[in-house]
């Protein structure tokens, strides 16, 4: 009986993807609540995200966030997606309210990023790794971390850095715009601090990082703010 409940439910949704907008990605979706969860439909687009709940015994959960209600907006490539919101929750004692939605299959997101980016801007999170068009070079790398680190192989393309992790979901991928800060200790290390982050995102190089590679992406992300390198290293402005 349960079996034929859950097919039930899957035609349901397969027919609300059938009716949605062109241009918008629809994803079969679970979405979390404090208490157990409910499953419909997850739509990403370039206006912003919405949800809506199929077979709902009550007033069904139907939400609908444009760019200017959301505060950050995380997908990530173990189908996890997150909507931060504006407003305060009050059960939280104030913290912002957050949905939370696991998407059926864990699908690739890659081209998604790509349509929600130009107008999302860094409030777009993506824990994914989304190539650029032209890789640069790239370095194997261990992302460093209080609870464990992370291994994968960290990217740079012409117009973003990427570090594509071995573990799902913990993929980073920054466009140029996106990063406010780029640093050095030494050749085996970097780290990058995203715009509208606190934290930086520290990796440790299985292997020396060329003086040269990394003056030409610092230089890549700094110009456009009117910084640049004098030959003794030191930093001036335009």
């Amino acid at each position: 009986m349960a079996l034929g409940s859950k097919k039930t439910d899957l035609c349901v949704i397969v027919l609300a993807l059938a009716a949605a907008p062109a241009m918008a990605a629809d994803f079969p979706a679970r979405h979390n609540h404090w208490r157990g969860g409910c499953a419909g439909v997850l739509s990403l687009d370039a206006g912003g995200a919405a949800f809506r709940q199929i077979r709902a015994k009550k007033q069904p959960h139907q939400w609908r966030w444009q760019w200017d209600d959301i505060q950050r907006l995380e997908i990530g490539g173990d189908g996890r997606v997150r909507v931060r919101t504006y407003r305060d929750s009050r059960v939280r004692l104030g913290r912002d309210v957050e949905y939370e939605f696991l998407l059926d299959g864990a699908p690739d997101l890659g081209p998604v990023y790509e349509i929600l980016r130009p107008a999302a801007g860094a409030r777009l999170a993506a824990r994914l790794a989304a190539p650029g068009a032209r890789l640069e070079w790239e370095l194997p790398a261990k992302r460093i971390r209080k609870t464990g680190g992370v291994l994968g192989v960290l990217r740079v393309y012409e117009d973003r850095v990427v570090f594509a992790a071995e573990k799902p979901g913990e993929s980073r991928t920054w466009p140029d715009p996106d990063i406010a800060l780029l640093s050095s200790s030494g050749p085996l290390h970097l780290a990058v601090t995203p715009e509208g982050e606190q934290r930086s995102f520290e990796f440790q190089l299985r292997r020396s990082l060329a003086p040269e590679r990394y003056e030409r992406l610092w230089l890549r992300l700094e110009s456009p703010r009117g910084l640049t390198l004098l030959n003794e290293g030191k930093v001036t402005a335009k």
